[in-house]
């Protein structure tokens, strides 16, 4: 009897956002955390998704030095390869210097401004040297990554200001030559695969609601890092990237949403070479999907009966305050402008269209 008084005994003052002054209740009689209303002004995101990561570098400025069995560059210094000169491998991540390539015999390789743009290069031992001036060559393949993105933002009046951190599994591919039929192979790097982190920091604006919809473009600048040894840090420049994306929210409710972000990445890294260096850009197309809360700026009712959608106020049988509280679980599909889990009767539902009588 005892315990059935207690519960009795919460009553239940407001539904939803119903005035309180019906029941001769102030608005500063209602208890509310001033913590949790700070908190419920932050977002945590979690996601995941796809990546479509470009590779592409040019090699103006270099000859390219095609063996049976590499691939090596060589600094254009605007001279006739002699009889033996030094060369490069694994420029795109990790440049050294190979053994020297040796050739018998002098041949010439067109140079920047000859009238005639087609190479036929010298062969001589199945070594061929092409300029890749005269050419405008370079290598260039779209690979995939995917990532596992934490994000923190605060929420202002649509706006939203933040920052986050990535971590990405790339897959490389062997690049193509951007010039065909002149007998040139793909380049194989040697990293088939690499972890990379990001950081960056995040400015965006909510311009769109419909319904349970919600649309954000938002503006990401930071900077990434290759992790391990495949990537050469001391010879490598990682610039600041940028990226532009829409932030498309499906409101399961007012503290958790869905989301799915496509969004573009401006990237590129410099990789030093003695006497120069090589860019290479690495922008990539992305889709990220997955979870958006905002942390609650009221608890959920004490009462395991309570699932009153809208925010209603419950008045504590020990103190007697008043508590503003909600009666569903974040993750409860609902519509809190009407207070219904579902804008559709239940007699217009898939589930019962078949049957005659839907009441």
């Amino acid at each position: 009897m005892r315990k059935f008084l207690i519960i009795a005994s919460l009553v239940v003052i407001s539904f939803g956002s119903v005035w309180a002054q019906e029941y001769d209740i102030s608005p500063e009689d209602i208890h509310r955390s001033p913590v949790r209303r700070v908190l419920n002004m932050f977002s945590f995101t979690v996601s995941t998704g796809y990546h479509a990561v470009t590779y592409k570098h040019s090699l103006n400025g270099y000859y390219l030095i095609q063996t049976p069995d590499n691939q090596y560059i060589t600094i254009d210094t605007g001279e006739a390869l002699g009889l033996q000169f030094d060369s490069y491998e694994n420029w795109l991540n990790d440049p050294a210097l190979a053994l020297p390539v040796a050739l018998e015999d002098t041949f010439s390789i067109p140079f920047p401004g000859i009238s005639n743009p087609v190479l036929n290069p010298a062969l001589i031992n199945d070594n061929r040297a092409y300029d890749a001036d005269s050419l405008g060559l370079g290598f260039k393949r779209t690979s995939w990554a995917v990532p596992l993105n934490v994000r923190l933002r605060f929420n202002y009046k649509g706006f939203r200001i933040g920052g986050g951190v990535s971590l990405l599994y790339h897959q490389i591919n062997s690049l193509k030559p951007t010039v065909e039929g002149l007998g040139i192979r793909n380049y194989e790097p040697n990293v088939s695969s690499v972890f990379q982190f990001q950081y960056f920091g995040m400015l965006g604006y909510k311009f769109y609601d419909f319904w349970d919809y919600s649309f954000a473009a938002e503006l990401e600048i930071g900077k990434d890092k290759y992790l391990g040894s495949k990537f050469n840090q001391g010879a490598m420049n990682q610039r600041v990237y940028y990226n532009f994306g829409i932030s498309i929210e499906k409101n399961i409710s007012e503290y958790f949403r869905i989301i799915v972000k496509p969004s573009y990445d401006l990237r590129s890294f410099d990789m030093n070479l003695p006497g120069g260096s090589i860019r290479h850009g690495n922008n990539s197309f992305n889709i990220d999907f997955g979870i958006s809360i905002t942390i609650p700026e009221i608890p959920r009712s004490p009462m395991p009966s309570d699932h009153i959608q809208l925010k209603h106020v419950i008045q504590d049988p020990k103190n007697g305050y008043y508590y503003e509280v909600r009666g569903q679980p974040i993750w409860k599909r609902q519509n809190p402008k009407v207070g219904e889990n579902h804008r559709k009767l239940w007699r217009y539902r898939w589930r019962n269209k078949r049957k005659m009588n839907p009441y």
